[in-house]
This record gives C-alpha cells, structure tokens and sequence, in this order.
C-alpha cells in the first residue's frame, strides 16, 4: 500500500526537512507490533537523505586528505615539519573561507550548493598543496646550488610567486565562468570556490612564506636540505625529449587521441536517487515501491490548466484522454479543480523512473505535445521533477556552450601576460582542452563501458571541464614558466626543454601525485557523481603532471623553436641574478 504524505513547503525547506525524519518515525511507531514495514520517499526524503549523505562523504574526504597529503609530503622531503605544516595551515584556510562564504552568501542572498564542502576540501588541498610544493622545490634546488636559506627563500618566493599568481587567477578565471551558468547546481559553486583559491593565493604569498623564514634550515629538519645527485630520470627525460621532440610529441598525441575517441560515447544521467549509496532509505523505498506499483509513482508528473474564469469540467475529459494515451503513461489521475475553479490538477503517474533519460525523453516530447493547446483557452503547464530534468538539460547544454570558450579565452589570456607570447599560450589552451578530452573519455571507458554505468551524471563534464583545465594548467604553467625563464637568459630552445624538464619535472610530478590522491579520495564516499567527479579528476590531473606538463609542452616548444615565444627576444646572456641551471652531466636531487 502507498499513502502520499504532502508537506507544507518545497523539498530542501527547513521545516519540511525536519518533518521527513518525523514522518518516518511516527509512521514506525503507528506500525508497532504488527508485521508491516514502512519507508519514506519522494523529492523531500531524497533531499534529506542526499544532505545526509554528503556530510558523512565531507567527514571522509577530510580524514583521508589529511593522512595522503602528512605521508605523500613525507615521503617527498622526508621531513615532519613540512608534512605538518601544509595541514595546519590549510585547515587555517579551510575554516576562513568558510566563513566569508556563508557570509557573502548572507550579505549578497545567494545559495551555497550541498556539494561545495565536499569538493571545497579536496580544492584547497590540493591546490594549496600544489603552491607550497612549487615554492619548497624552487627553494631546495637554490639550496642546493649553494645559496644561504634566506637567499633562497628570497629567491623560490619572487620566482614561483609569479608561477603561483598566474595559476591561481588562472583557477580563479575559470571558476569565475561559471557564474555564467544559469544552473543553480553550477553557479552556486563558483562563490565559494572562487574565495577558497583568492585566500590560499594570499597565505602562499605572504604567511607560507614567514613560516619557512622562521624555520629557516630547521624547516628540512632531520636529513635537511640535501645535495644534488649526479642523474636522475628526470633529466634523461629532459635530455631525450630535446633530442627527439616529434616522437615525444606524437606517442602522448596518440594515447590522448585514442582515450579521446570514447568521449563520443559519453551518456549522460540525471537520476540523483540512483547516485546516493544503496543503503540511502530513500532509495531502499524507492526500490521497494517499484516492485508493487509503476516507477513513475515516486515523482508524478504534475499538468497544470490556469484559465482566466472557473474551467469547464467536461473541457478537461479531452487533456486526460490525450495524456493517457501517450505510450510510456502508466495512469492519468482525474482533474482536482483549485478552490474557485480557475485552475486545475492533473498528475501522470509514467510507466520509467521518472528521472532516467528515457522518462525525461518522454515528458520532453509526447507529453508535454499532447498537454500543450489541448485546453481551448485556458494555459496548459507541464511540471514536476521529471519536467525540471527537461529544462535542467536543455540549460545545461547553454551554459556549456558558454561557459567552455569562455573559461578558455581567460586562461588564454593570463598564458598570454605570463609568457608574453601569443603561440605559446595556444599551445598550452590546444594542450589542456585535449587533455580534457582524453580524461572524459577515460571516465567513460571506466563508468559506462566497463563498471556497467547507466550514465554519468549530468555535471560531469562541466565541472571535470573547469578542474582539469584551471588545476591541471597549474603544471603547464610551472613548466611553461621555467622554459619561458631559460629562454629569456639565452639558451637555445631544446637547451631549454632539457633544463626545464631537469629541473621542474620533479615538481610537477610530486605536486600531481598529491593533488590525483587528494581527488581520488572523493571515490571513497560511495555517491556515484563525486566517485565519477574524483576518479575523471585524478585522470586529468595525472595526464596533466606526467604527460602534458613534462612531455608535451616541452616537446611543441622544441618543435617551434623561436616561434613558440614570439614576440619575446632571447637576452644576449643570462643575467647574473638568474639561478644557475645544472651543468649538462648534473640533475637535481629525485624527490
């Protein structure tokens, strides 16, 4: 038996939230000593239990951030200090932005998505992590050249904080786009995501670098800071990739290519029921009610008929009849008029879950045909769950449509005033769209084609979009930045190549391992949109950090030559404050 419980507000309400868990436990107890069950469902017991599930996923996501970053740090510079210091002070910064979010979202009266915690967490992680490495590495390589700590402190801070200004706006930029988008689910994550990386810019510029003042050589305390060793793989990387640039180029086009070709297939899901963990009560109702009545009961479809004076009874037959007869239509409830009969209320109960692709499909199409103009002067209006999925895709397919070139065209830009280079930041845009490309067609070969996926949720590819490109440029940019530096001291394009990669692919290598980690620990929650968002993330990330950043990128500028920097000119020799690159038998220290 199925009785229909209607709350007295919209589902996400706070008093309707709080009536979901009483509804349940009142229905229990009416049911005590008898040999019924009972289950809640429906859009405000999904809501509740969604909420639900996303704060247990933020208690996970924290926890196991905390320990890969204290021991991936750990291993890297085999230090406790700098295992420490990293979550202490993110976990600073993580309480700050917070706060200013919810209180711009007090001062300004806009939403905060559900999911923002979750991926807020894994954001300032990562990324924070990601600024502090970049400036350890550039300060333990000039500690290792011979100069005094402070030298180098002096020194890794003006360098990288160029490196790390430029990644951070160029994260900000893409976050920004999605304010663009006029789906609540997007552009409710911009603001906070958006303060998260402003205030971590901040503390790596100016508190980060105080700290490991005040260490000073304690900071690398017990081992401390190390010497350079005399090869090391990443400077054979370097010195093949200058040599054979085209082979380099082409092995990472064709994997990239290859993984790229199964983004075609890309399906995509909008049953957020589905996605929550099976043991969600909203969901074991769900199932339960499926095997005794058609799946379309969960969320009818709800035709609404405003006239402008009392509706005619005998006017409605003919909407009813046309509704019933669309196949995919379990039933068609009688019209229930409004108290003074200028409107009325139909509900269609569909034959398909009512947020699978093929209900959505129908009420798109047949439905939404048959309802519109059936009533001769009155409005026809076609509502509920299943009708919002209509106009959440149609909005959707805009806002990507929007906000894609436009996320481009700013990173393209902060390339552009970074490198001052025009080919050298197409380049780098042409290089992180393909690795885009290749990382959801990753996701799909894992989700659809192997685990057996229905589809993938509907945020996916935006949000994938904005991480791997904003994040995953961080890499682009460090290598593009030291290989911009080496060319602007004088030496020769594939000199360059062989000196960055040498020198930077360490880097970009020990920040993508933490930041991939960091992401996959969304793939520990068991709600399927941040195990697909963490999984095609942590992909991306690692395209990015072992492919792109130290091959691809590198390897196009050996190809291009001169023509890579245009319109910059090669300095006649190095300047004397430029840090000395490592002589052609040397390379820095593996991490």
């Amino acid at each position: 038996m199925a009785i229909q419980v209607a709350f007295d507000g919209q589902p996400g309400d706070e008093k309707v939230n709080a009536a979901v868990p009483a509804v349940r436990a009142a229905a229990a107890a009416s049911l005590q000593g008898t040999d019924l069950t009972s289950e809640l469902t429906g859009n405000a017991a999904i809501q509740v239990d969604t909420t639900s599930a996303f704060d247990h996923a933020d208690s996970i996501i924290t926890i196991a951030t905390v320990i890969l970053i204290v021991v991936l740090l750990g291993l890297i510079f085999r230090s406790p200090l700098i295992s420490i210091i990293p979550i202490i002070v993110i976990g600073i910064v993580l309480q700050v932005v917070t706060g200013i979010t919810a209180a711009l979202a007090d001062g300004f009266d806009f939403e905060v998505s559900t999911s923002l915690q979750s991926i807020l967490v894994v954001v300032l992680f990562g990324i924070g992590t990601d600024y502090i490495v970049f400036l350890l590495f550039r300060y333990r390589e000039s500690v290792r050249g011979g100069r005094s700590h402070d030298e180098s402190l002096v020194f890794a801070a003006t360098v990288v904080g160029k490196v790390v200004g430029s990644s951070a706006l160029t994260v900000i930029g893409a976050f920004a786009a999605l304010l663009l988008a006029r789906l609540g689910s997007l552009s409710t994550l911009a603001p906070g995501l958006i303060v998260a990386v402003a205030v971590m810019l901040i503390t790596t510029l100016t508190l980060i670098p105080a700290v490991f003042a005040l260490l000073g050589k304690h900071l690398f305390w017990p081992l401390g800071a190390g010497q350079n060793s005399a090869r090391s793989p990443f400077a054979a990387i370097g010195e093949y990739t200058a040599r054979r640039p085209a082979l380099v180029a082409g092995g990472v086009a064709v994997v990239l290519i290859i993984l790229t070709v199964f983004s075609t297939g890309f399906k995509p899901t909008y049953n957020t029921l589905a996605e929550l963990p099976s043991d969600t009560p909203a969901q074991q109702a769900f199932n339960t009610m499926s095997v005794s009545f058609p799946p379309g009961t969960l969320s009818p479809t709800q035709v609404y008929v405003v006239g402008t004076a009392p509706l005619d009874p005998a006017s409605l037959a003919p909407l009813s009849a046309a509704l019933a007869a669309v196949p995919g239509v379990a039933s068609v409830t009688p019209p229930k008029p409004s108290q003074d009969g200028t409107a009325a209320l139909i509900n269609v109960i569909l034959e398909a879950d009512p947020f699978a692709n093929e209900a959505i499909d129908l009420v798109e199409g047949p439905v939404r045909a048959a309802a519109h103009g059936a009533v001769p002067g009155a409005d026809v209006y076609v509502g509920g769950q299943t009708s919002t999925f209509v106009d959440v895709r149609a909005q959707l397919h805009s806002d990507t449509r929007l906000v894609f070139p436009v996320a481009a065209v700013i990173i393209f830009l902060i390339l552009g005033l970074l490198l001052t280079s025009l080919l050298a930041p197409l380049n780098l845009v042409v290089c992180v769209g393909l690795t885009f490309a290749a990382t959801l067609g990753a996701v799909v070969l894992v989700f659809l084609d192997g685990v057996g996926y229905s589809g993938v949720d509907f945020t996916i590819p935006i949000v994938l979009y904005l991480f791997v490109v904003a994040i995953g440029t961080d890499y682009n940019i460090l290598i593009a930045a030291r290989l911009h530096e080496e060319f602007r001291n004088g030496h020769r394009p594939r000199e360059a190549v062989r000196i960055a990669i040498a020198n930077d692919a360490p880097t970009v290598a020990a920040a993508g391992v933490i930041l991939a980690f960091t992401f996959a620990s969304l793939m520990l929650t068991g709600i399927a949109n941040l195990v697909e968002l963490g999984f095609g993330v942590a992909v991306g990330i690692a395209i990015a950090a072992f492919g792109m950043a130290p091959l691809l990128v590198p390897a196009l500028s050996a190809l291009q030559g001169r023509a890579f920097w245009w319109p910059t000119k090669v300095s006649p020799r190095a300047p004397a404050s430029a840090q000395a690159p490592p002589p052609p038998t040397a390379a820095p220290a593996q991490p």
